[in-house]
């Protein structure tokens, strides 16, 4: 019985003796360090300069709502995000609403620069007119509210500009 244990105590050890990593990957493919992380980076520069431009927009008293709102999304038993979005819509001013709207324009663009750059890059063309930004547009005019949600969050999981409507490769 001691065997089995010492057996099975030393064979995990064993099995990950050849798992050390070997060396950095290269620099311009699309793993870690090359260009998967290029346009990761130039992203999330992006969507940084978007957040920032939106809450800089914001009074201060809208700022501490946001906060507000946020907080209380994160600990509701039933969160009800278009309630949150419409409470945030009515506080903003005019010109806050435009800004906020402004800056995730600016985020849409350049979102598609850099997929369009992307995809040049692999070989895959531009993807032309075809609109970049946030849900299926002829939905009526964006909310500012709903915007700045999405702008303020960090991203969770991995970024949504990597599932575009990009056909599968063949095979798969």
């Amino acid at each position: 019985m001691a065997a089995l244990v010492a057996a099975f105590t030393i064979l995990p050890a064993g099995a990950f003796a050849d798992a050390t990593p070997q060396g950095p990957p290269p620099q311009n493919g699309p793993g870690p360090g090359g260009m998967g992380q290029q346009i990761r980076a130039q992203a999330d520069q992006a969507r940084a300069t978007a957040r920032t431009s939106a809450l800089g927009a914001l009074t201060p008293a809208n700022r501490d709502r946001l906060a507000q709102v946020m907080g209380q999304l994160s600990i509701a038993q039933t969160p009800d995000v278009n309630a949150a979005a419409k409470t945030l819509d009515a506080s903003l001013s005019p010109k806050e609403s435009k800004a906020i709207l402004d800056a995730q324009s600016a985020l849409d663009a350049q979102m598609k620069q850099i997929m369009d750059q992307a995809q040049a890059q692999m070989g895959g063309g531009s993807q032309g007119n075809r609109p970049f930004g946030h849900g299926p547009s002829g939905q009526g005019p964006p909310d500012a509210g709903l915007t700045l949600m999405r702008l303020v969050m960090p991203p969770i999981g991995p970024p949504q500009f990597f599932h575009m409507s990009v056909p599968p490769p063949p095979g798969s």
